[in-house]
């Protein structure tokens, strides 16, 4: 398993690769064109059961599905940038 640490709070994440078929299709959040998000980050705390959300761990950012609404009948996601200062595995 890979992990990551936020830039910000310096809270340790660790993240898997999903498979193509459980990955999802949103737009980063700075707007664009769809990407995958192909991975899995474990948020769980241990106390409140948050379990994992997609993701994109890159070099120094992740792109982090964190919510999604409703509006009009279709679904979007929410998505976050967070600065990471390491990415080892």
């Amino acid at each position: 398993m890979q992990w990551f640490t936020h830039k910000e709070t310096g809270k340790q994440f660790y993240y898997a690769r999903l498979s193509g078929e459980e990955s999802v299709m949103a737009p980063p959040p700075h707007g664009g064109k769809d990407m995958i998000y192909s991975q899995c980050i474990f948020v769980d705390d241990g106390k409140h059961g948050q379990g994992w959300r997609y993701g994109v761990v890159l070099t120094s950012v992740a792109y982090v599905i964190v919510d999604e609404k409703e509006e009009d009948g279709r679904t979007w996601w929410v998505t976050e940038r967070w600065p990471i200062t390491r990415n080892e595995g």
